[in-house]
């Protein structure tokens, strides 16, 4: 395929470049889609492929690079300018009303649609779409009472109503049933063979396979090859995807550590996302003391509901945790046994950025004596400890007054880290830690949870970095559509099965 296109090709990216910061997210990269075919994007998380999209349907500006739409040049400021060209994306979160009906969802920001219109037009008009583009669906259902295929359904036929000619859908499995994905990949094999340009972002390689014309496989931003799909295996497409071991899994540390006894132990555990669907299926493992478990999967295959349940902010369906032999089933069990969290959204639900870092470094002690005194919290010994926390961890600022939202984010990570790993604790549960930081941040944050682990500490490691947890973890997991795929030791961890197993396929 050449970065020029030909004249089947329904948009075409030509050397585009997207940045935020210092960070490339997409680099000088040049692709096409041609008309009536399903193309699939693929790459592990982080690799471009959504920013990339954005771009494609004006979400996003690029910072160089053309857009070439049926053999045109176009320039989007705008979604809606994007989709008036026939650019649409459908998102893994849906932008639906969830108190309107179907048809009602259908007719927002219709132009055919007048401002006086009864519901049963309404209705009308959005059942002639749906048998138009082959959609099933209710129109006169509220979304609300709808399944998250139903949902999609929604969104898709929203967007192909509003005259999208190449349909970009992010992750559209990700929290679909299985019979759901295969309902949807059946609808958009019809939509190809009817002229719709399909492009499928997704991790799954078994599903890839079944459905696209074409394979692109992204990573670090860059695009490394564009393949038929007789010519891709799942095999290959794993290596394109999780590339060797480099350098970074060098220079994490790995001791041959003898772990304690079980502190962590996760039983038979089932539970739903908070939309009902099914998200982990029987899921059991244990973490020990002196002992790293790293948990891998592409996002989206049960790893939010697993840290939710672990960390008791909500309750599985079935099964149960225990910490130290205790059950626990809410936060406030999960405190109490010694659990420490550090979450991957850290500005928003590990720290409070409006506070200052001496507010936020007692927010795990401040009802214990010295920070209390009788009830009440002393200005001096919090900031004692908060100084005493900014040496340990080395932040930038020694001021213990500047609030957390004026700290980098590698300093903001290095701060809950250091507040979480206490020697007083028994578990932690570390979620995506170095996401988004440097090397040097990043490198800080590993060696905090490497020493935690080696003064006594059980670390439940939760990460899309597969080096990462490959350098640091002395079991690993495997996480895929909600279950336990795989599990090996670290001196027997071997990537390419690891990376064949996260892509749902059976080495």
């Amino acid at each position: 395929m050449t970065a020029g296109g030909h004249a089947a090709d329904a948009l075409t990216l030509r050397g585009i470049e997207k940045r935020f910061g210092d960070l490339v997210a997409v680099k000088e990269l040049s692709l096409s889609f041609r008309a009536g075919e399903v193309h699939a994007l693929l790459g592990e998380n982080g690799a471009g492929k959504t920013t990339l999209m954005n771009v494609a349907a004006g979400f996003l500006t690029p910072d160089q690079g053309e857009i070439d739409v049926g053999g045109q040049p176009m320039s989007f400021g705008s979604p809606r300018v994007a989709l008036a060209a026939g650019i649409g994306m459908v998102h893994q979160h849906f932008r639906l009303v969830e108190k309107f009906t179907v048809a009602e969802n259908l007719a927002i920001g219709a132009t055919d649609v007048s401002q006086v219109t009864s519901t049963h037009q309404l209705v009308e008009r959005a059942s002639k779409l749906a048998e138009r583009f082959g959609v099933d669906i209710d129109a006169t259902q509220p979304v609300w009472a709808l399944s998250e295929g139903e949902k999609q359904r929604v969104e898709i036929l929203r967007t192909l109503s509003r005259g999208a000619k190449v349909l970009i859908l992010d992750e559209p499995t990700a929290v679909l049933s299985t019979e759901e994905a295969e309902h949807l990949c059946t609808n958009l094999r019809m939509m190809a063979a009817e002229g719709t340009t399909v492009v499928f972002i997704s991790h799954k390689l078994p599903e890839v396979l079944s459905v696209a014309d074409r394979i692109s496989v992204m990573r670090h931003g860059a695009l490394l090859a564009t393949k038929d799909r007789p010519d891709c295996t799942v095999e290959s497409l794993s290596k394109l995807m999780f590339e060797e071991l480099d350098a970074v899994r060098e220079t994490l540390r790995h001791r041959q550590r003898k772990g304690g006894g079980e502190v962590l132990r996760v039983s038979h555990l089932s539970a739903r996302t908070e939309r009902g669907v099914p998200a982990l299926h029987d899921v059991s493992f244990s973490v020990n003391q002196n002992e790293i478990v790293g948990i891998v999967g592409v996002a989206g295959n049960g790893q939010l509901e697993l840290v939710h349940m672990v960390t008791g902010h909500r309750r599985p369906d079935e099964g149960e945790i225990t910490i130290g032999g205790k059950l626990v089933q809410d936060i406030r069990d999960t405190l109490r046994a010694g659990l420490a969290y550090i979450p991957e959204d850290r500005k928003g639900t590990g720290l409070i950025p409006s506070q200052s870092i001496w507010r936020n470094a007692i927010m795990r002690n401040y009802h214990e004596a010295p920070v209390n005194r009788g009830g009440v919290i002393s200005g001096s010994e919090a900031r004692t400890l908060a100084a005493e926390l900014i040496d340990r961890v080395d932040l930038s600022t020694k001021d213990t007054a500047v609030l957390v939202q004026q700290l980098s984010g590698g300093n903001a990570q290095k701060l809950l880290a250091g507040r979480e790993l206490d020697h007083r604790r028994r578990v932690v549960v570390a979620v995506n830690p170095t996401q988004g930081l440097d090397v040097r941040a990043a490198s800080a944050v590993r060696d905090a949870l490497d020493d935690a682990c080696e003064k006594g500490l059980a670390v439940l490691l939760i990460s899309a970095d597969l080096d990462e947890v490959l350098g640091l973890a002395d079991r690993i997991l495997v996480l895929y559509e909600g279950k336990i795929a795989g599990e090996f030791n670290a001196e027997e961890a071997d990537r390419d099965r690891i990376g064949l197993l996260m892509g749902g396929a059976t080495p």
